[in-house]
């Protein structure tokens, strides 16, 4: 079986013994209501919504916490949380996303020495295990490697903004992505209620990815995965990443496990664009698998 070192545990543990830790402090819960009703669907709208387009989406949110049996005092709880609020520097990188730099500009921040050299250093540390998980799953560990340099510089780089502010920043400032963040809402609540996660304590992307391999939320409930046999799907342990990353390969890119071409428009090249569906970032991810695999083979 496989192990690993796990030096956010005791994090993890504190979550788990207290979802909420400190969520309390400065919270109105004092009339929280303890069975669902329609006026209670109504009230939790209105009290974590601040204009039409957001209500839109909460209201569908609401209801389907309910058919999904969480507990009203639970998303009433949440819904309280003084630290929730509409961040206008996410609507600003939103606006300007890396991948619509020119190539060259998008490559000088992935594909540089820096990062070619964390790689190498990050593999040989991690190389047992990367190359185990790679062996069980069937998919290049350079590739893994690579993804994990492109999304958060090997774990350096994994979170600015509490995971759900940044949702509740985009169902308030952008109604052409509704259907969108209303899904990844939804799953981001019942991430936190199965794996006994803060809601607001999480922190990701700008757009709500986490973790070292910033999947989404409903990238990470449908594909993350329990590689080191703890009974939880950790999203900063690397052998629940690294197995993460290739489950997802396979089952939503379709990966190819019996091939090595990554030429454009190959199984293997779409498997990578399902990932982030931008042809910077994939054609960075390959650079990057090919500098690294080079460099240490």
């Amino acid at each position: 079986m496989i192990t690993t070192v796990r030096p956010l545990r005791f994090l993890f543990l504190l979550l788990l013994i207290h979802p909420l830790l400190g969520a309390d402090k400065g919270r109105d819960i004092s009339s929280a209501p303890t069975q669902w009703s329609d006026q209670v669907e109504l009230d939790l709208v209105n009290r974590i919504s601040s204009n039409d387009d957001a209500r839109n989406v909460y209201t569908r949110v609401v209801k389907r916490l309910r058919r999904s049996g969480v507990p009203v005092s639970y998303a009433w709880e949440v819904f309280s949380d003084p630290e929730i609020r509409v961040d206008e520097t996410i609507v600003k990188r939103f606006s300007k996303p890396a991948e619509r730099l020119d190539y060259s500009d998008y490559r000088r921040i992935f594909v540089n020495n820096d990062r070619i050299n964390e790689g190498i250093l990050f593999y040989y540390r991690h190389q047992e295990l990367l190359n185990e998980v790679a062996d069980r799953y069937g998919v290049d560990p350079f590739l893994i490697l690579s993804f994990v340099g492109v999304e958060t510089r090997y774990g350096r780089h994994s979170s600015s903004y509490p995971v759900f502010n940044s949702l509740h920043t985009i169902i308030h400032t952008m109604p052409r992505r509704a259907k969108w963040v209303e899904d990844e809402m939804v799953a981001w609540f019942m991430i936190c209620r199965v794996d006994g996660l803060n809601p607001l304590g999480v922190m990701g992307s700008y757009a709500g990815a986490f973790g070292y391999g910033q999947f989404m939320p409903t990238s990470f409930k449908h594909y993350a995965v329990d590689v080191d046999g703890d009974g939880v799907r950790e999203p900063y342990e690397w052998a629940d990443v690294f197995g993460s990353i290739a489950n997802y390969l396979l089952k939503r890119g379709r990966y190819n496990t019996a091939s090595m071409d990554f030429t454009e428009n190959s199984r293997n090249w779409r498997a990578v664009y399902k990932y982030n569906p931008s042809k910077n970032y994939v054609k960075a991810v390959l650079e990057l698998r090919s500098e690294l695999r080079q460099a240490i083979n």
